[in-house]
This record gives C-alpha cells, structure tokens and sequence, in this order.
C-alpha cells in the first residue's frame, strides 16, 4: 500500500510556484533529533535538537534545546542554545539563554535575554560555523582578607608605609 521511491534523505519535491503550508509541531508533541524545512516550522511541543527552517516560530509554550537556523525567528517560548537568523524578535513571553547572530534584532519588553548578542550585515555559512570568540582572562586577583593584605601592614603601620617608598 505504501512504497518507498528512494532515499530516505531525499526533500519532498516542491509544489511550483506555491508556499508550502507550516510545519506545525503542537504542544504534546517531543521530539529528540534535527528538523530541516525550507519552509516555515511552528513549535509549540518540545524540541531536543537543531533546527534548520526559513521561518521559525516558538509559541508560548514551545521550548527548543538546540542550535536555530533561519531566514526569520519569532520567539515567544523558550529557547536554550545559539540562534542564528537575519529577523529575529523576542516576544514579551520569551525566555532565551542563547548566543544570538542577527542582522536585526527585537527584544519586547518582559523577555529574558541571557547571552551574547552579535549583530553582522548579513547571515552567512562562515559566520555560523566560526564560534564566538570570549573575551580575554582577567588577571589574576589576590583575595584581600580582613582589608589588609597578608605581610602588607602591621596593625600598628600607618597605610602610607604599604606603599614602598
């Protein structure tokens, strides 16, 4: 009843001169893997994974656990991970601890931002697979204890006998 032509890999052929309908993933939906649309994704379930889509969409009470692709991102859910697209907006709702790669970005007022955020001009596949670079150590501190430092002062010394002169 129901045969397959080939490759398992191989995309669906694309209905000429027509958009596809979304992909749409609902609430009681978990899903562990990568998903990959050339089309436009909403999720709304659970998702352990990369996903790669022209459009994404995390509503509510989607939550991704991954890297995001894609053209455009609209977060209203929670995103854990790196997000790389061109538009991306943070809804009012959204909750994202993530390193964000954009052209441009939106941040509503009541989203939870954590992470780096690196505006470029334009997306592209070097960008993506080079990592952000951290910024230099700082030197190391010695800890103070007691306000003095250890042989510094004496408790009789003036402070300006610490100075070396």
């Amino acid at each position: 009843m129901f045969r397959s032509s080939g490759s398992k890999d191989k995309a669906p052929p694309a209905v000429s001169g027509r958009a596809s309908a979304p992909s749409i993933l609902g609430a009681d939906l978990k899903i562990t893997g990568d998903i990959a649309s050339a089309g436009e994704v909403h999720v709304s379930g659970v998702v352990k994974g990369d996903i790669t889509a022209k459009k994404l969409t995390i509503g509510e009470g989607g939550s991704v656990i991954g890297a995001v692709e894609a053209e455009v991102a609209m977060v209203a859910g929670t995103l854990t991970g790196r997000l790389t697209a061109t538009t991306v907006t943070l809804a009012s709702t959204a909750r994202v601890v993530a390193d964000i790669t954009h052209v441009s970005l939106t941040i509503e007022p009541g989203a939870v931002f954590e992470g780096y955020s690196r505006r470029v001009d334009t997306i592209s596949q070097e960008e993506t697979t080079l990592p952000l670079s951290l910024p230099p150590a700082r030197a190391t501190v010695t800890p103070i204890t007691g306000g003095k430092s250890a042989g510094a002062l004496t408790d009789d010394s003036p402070p300006s006998a610490a100075t070396g002169s």
